[in-house]
């Protein structure tokens, strides 16, 4: 009667219902429950119970959608700004390293005070910056593949935090990683707001998850 699959042959129940009438009393008794739950008119949605649904979910729908469009289009936005920066900063550093350059000309240093390690150093920091504000302009084309981006950024930044740590404590913290810190906690946390947008997450709505409150 429920359309259930079993094994017995149709022939089998029909002989064995008409010699008992256990089983005969039973058919019919199910037969009977199953046409009073059948629906004998075809059971459609009211058209007004659809608006009124649409009409509660439609405008929710909306305010989510716009506050996730709404954060990832600043996410982005925040993204180019401190990709600028980043370029500013390694054109800097770029300049400073001029007066530490070690030319010769006949074995001789052109400038007495050239510093090669020092232009090294400070060149290879301009190459990691340009490198990441590459990497940030890509991710605020592309935000769904921020993904890639952050375990560069937060690797990069807590390892430094790390030695920053220690220089704190030794006393002999520079400006320089200072400014390294702020930049690159900066960008790890613009890179996180891009990807939470992007993949529709809100903090809010993530604890309320978590603490299982729903108001």
């Amino acid at each position: 009667m429920d359309g259930e699959d079993y094994d017995l042959e149709d022939d089998v129940i029909d002989t064995h219902i008409a010699h008992c009438d256990k089983c005969k009393a039973f058919q019919e008794r199910a037969a009977k429950l199953s046409f009073s739950l059948t629906p004998h008119t075809p059971l459609e949605p009211s058209q007004e119970l659809a608006e009124d649904i649409l009409a509660q979910v439609e405008p929710e729908w909306r305010r989510v959608s716009g506050g996730r469009l709404a954060s990832l289009a600043g996410a982005r936005v925040a993204l180019v700004v401190l990709a600028i920066v980043f370029v500013i900063w390694a054109i800097t550093l770029i300049v400073a390293s001029g007066p530490f350059t070690g030319v010769a000309e006949g074995g001789a240093m052109l400038n007495p005070d050239s510093n090669p390690v020092e232009a090294e150093h400070l060149i290879e920091s301009a190459a990691l910056r340009l490198g990441l504000a590459a990497g940030m302009i890509f991710s605020a084309w592309r935000p769904h593949h921020v993904a890639g981006l952050l375990p560069v950024v937060g690797t990069a930044f807590f390892f430094l935090a790390g030695f920053a740590m220690r220089d704190i404590a030794l006393s002999t913290l520079s400006s320089s990683q200072v400014y390294t810190l702020c930049g690159l906690g900066a960008a790890l946390v613009v890179l996180v707001w891009t990807w939470l947008a992007d993949r529709g997450y809100f903090l809010r709505h993530m604890w309320k998850n978590l603490s299982a409150d729903p108001y």
